[in-house]
């Protein structure tokens, strides 16, 4: 085993990421989620890339090694087997687990088999007649780079350099394929985790190469719109990204770009570019994004721009506002992408608006697209569900599944749940930032000295939270302490003294002084239910409300309601009054919120429309479950947005 060379500090970036050693759960919402893909989903997921039938399947790598033979499985099954492999890196850092790196470390063995000897690696193109960078959507870049991304973190977790070395003929490959600015080549980045991953390589190497050959990918996007096999808004072509004004396209490709965009920006000053991708997410976040944290509207939408061609656009944002319930698409690959560059822009700024929309994901869309049992999953996350007769579009299922024809969510799911510890705190050199709340362990070092915490805390259940240092640098140095938005009324006491939380929005709370062993800080944070309309644009919900508690979306399902009685049949008051219930059963150890609600007129089969009626047809209870829970019983019908009784 070597010693590995210490990741380079990102000095554009405010806020750094402490080590991966540095953050581990304890118990409580997120160990939970932690531990099930330890134990289910890893499993689940492994078991269904063993079978060619799937959509992503390790047996490419192997029938390369093997001489040859068919390809199984979708174009980005490399990428996707990469990921996989990602999430048993983050789980046997936090927990070693030998079979599971055995296991790891044969596929890396079937891996560096299956390389071509210029450093090329795509087994959808080794194992066809396909020929290399004649078709974008062969996806060779999103291959590429969900391989440097774990390779760099293989390399961080185990020492050695065997997946690295990998990584380093691949990359060097793709550089000197690139790096001639080909006008030819420059509409190839669809799905482009190749410029994070190519970013995250320079920071394991100190191989510049890596970065200006990130700047070029992100430079090539939109720099020639009109080329042929360049398919435009789809992927974010049609405009540069220093002249984007709006978040259009694929709800995939576009963070993931613009994410790699935010990576650069930790390495290099580019004020153009910063001011780029804020608006991009500002549009993205205050005008396209559901209450779940969502995005990617639109099973298919058309780009409406100015140009001379409406653009069709599979997987898409669609116009601002346009945000429908029941055929929302809501990729879970996508919404998960939105937390990923939302924590990146939190690295570049320190601004708490950031670790808001990670937490509205992570809560909520992203852990519907697992089942809770670990083990299944859903592709599109609707905010409403009519049933098994619902109309059922690309990728749509009425029920989870383990197998599937585009099997890139579960993995995408699994690496974030497993890894989101490394997300939880930041520092700089004289103050720390806590950005997600939950039981955990915290220690790193800062410019003078030691730091090291214990958390306890039961959110997104109870807002009680409570830090006790247990070392301390000798000088002063800030505890950033996150208020979300959320948190309407908000207590903060320091060693049982008050501190003033005056303000609004979400926000850091930073507090200053000689931090001591045994000193203490407890956070009260809001959760009680609240009811929550959207703005009058978002026509698809007028006259209709949600519940969150805390960062948590209710939803009212089919299986909770009076025999007779369904989800379209049901109204909010305005004025409900909500009981906190304790879970039980299949929703153990969870919050659930009860209340009554009135019951409108039922409609016959033959109405569409019908003259205006009393709804109030008396009141049945009802129990709000949380959104990212749904989806698990035989009655499945589900509503986020309720009709509201004013």
């Amino acid at each position: 085993m070597t010693k590995r060379t210490p990741t380079p500090t990102s000095i554009h970036a405010r806020l750094r990421r402490p080590s991966d050693k540095s953050v581990r759960w304890t118990n409580g919402f997120w160990a939970e989620k932690q531990n099930l893909v330890r134990t289910s989903s890893i499993h689940s997921t492994l078991d269904a890339m063993e079978d060619p039938t799937n959509a992503a399947y390790f047996g490419n790598f192997r029938t390369v090694t093997q001489g040859g033979g068919h390809f199984h499985g979708r174009y980005w099954s490399d990428g996707d087997c990469y990921k996989t492999l990602e999430t048993i890196l983050l789980l046997t850092d936090v927990s070693p687990d030998a079979a599971l790196s055995r296991r790891m470390e044969d596929y890396i063995g079937m891996i560096a088999a299956a390389q071509e000897d210029d450093g090329y690696l795509n087994t959808q193109i080794t194992l066809t007649d396909l020929a290399r960078w004649s078709d974008i959507e062969h996806h060779e870049m999103y291959n590429l780079g969900h391989l440097f991304t774990t390779a760099c973190l293989h390399h961080q977790v185990t020492g050695t350099r065997t997946f690295l070395d990998i990584a380093i003929r691949a990359a060097n490959n793709l550089y000197e394929t690139f790096i001639t600015r080909d006008p030819d080549l420059a509409r190839f980045g669809f799905n482009p985790s190749q410029i994070m991953g190519l970013v995250e390589l320079y920071r394991e190497t100190s191989d510049g190469r890596y970065l200006a050959l990130a700047r070029i990918f992100v430079e090539n996007r939109g720099a020639h719109p009109d080329m042929p096999g360049n398919n435009g808004d789809q992927s974010q072509a049609r405009v540069p990204v220093l002249e984007e004004t709006e978040a259009v396209g694929h709800a995939v490709t576009g963070p993931y770009l613009w994410a790699g965009a935010a990576d650069i920006l930790m390495e290099a000053d580019e004020p153009a570019l910063m001011k780029a991708i804020t608006r991009i997410w500002e549009d993205s976040t205050y005008r396209k994004m559901y209450i779940t944290g969502g995005i990617g509207a639109l099973h298919k939408g058309t780009s409406e721009r100015s140009h001379p061609r409406y653009e069709q656009i599979a997987e898409s944002y669609g116009r601002p506002y346009q945000l429908p319930s029941d055929s929302a698409y809501n990729e879970t690959c996508a919404n998960i992408a939105n937390a990923m560059w939302s924590w990146r822009m939190l690295q570049l700024t320190g601004d708490a608006r950031y670790a808001d929309v990670i937490e509205q994901v992570m809560y909520n869309t992203g852990l519907s697209g697992v089942s809770l049992s670990g083990t299944h999953f859903n592709y599109s996350n609707p905010l409403r569900f009519n049933g098994d007769g619902h109309f059922i579009g690309n990728n749509d299922s009425p029920r989870r599944w383990d197998r599937w024809t585009c099997y890139c969510c579960p993995p995408q799911v699994t690496r974030t749940i497993a890894g989101l510890h490394r997300w939880a705190y930041s520092t700089a050199d004289d103050a720390v930032w806590v950005n997600l709340y939950g039981s955990n362990t915290f220690h790193t070092d800062l410019a003078d000295g030691r730091i090291a915490l214990h958390q306890t805390s039961e959110v997104p259940w109870s807002g009680d939270v409570k830090l006790v240092i247990e070392d301390a640098p000798s000088s002063e140095f800030t505890m950033h302490l996150r208020i979300p938005a959320w948190s309407e009324e908000t207590t903060v006491r320091v060693n049982g003294e008050t501190v003033d939380t005056s303000g609004c929005g979400p926000r850091y709370l930073a507090v200053t002084r000689n931090w001591q062993k045994g000193d203490t800080i407890e956070l009260t944070l809001d959760i009680r239910p609240r009811i929550l309309v959207a703005r009058p644009e978002v026509e698809e919900t007028r006259n209709q409300a949600a519940v969150m508690a805390g960062p948590v979306v209710y939803c009212l399902e089919g299986a909770d309601l009076p025999e007779g009685v369904t989800i379209n049949e049901v109204v909010l008051p305005a004025v409900a009054q909500f009981e906190t219930l304790k879970g039980e059963g299949l929703f153990a150890g969870m919050t659930l919120l009860r209340t009554t609600m009135p019951r409108r007129p039922s409609w016959s089969s033959q109405e569409l429309y019908a003259p205006l009626a009393a709804q109030d047809q008396g009141s049945r209870p009802v129990t709000l479950i949380p959104y990212f829970a749904w989806n698990n019983r035989e009655d499945n019908t589900m509503a986020v947005w309720l009709p509201l009784k004013g």
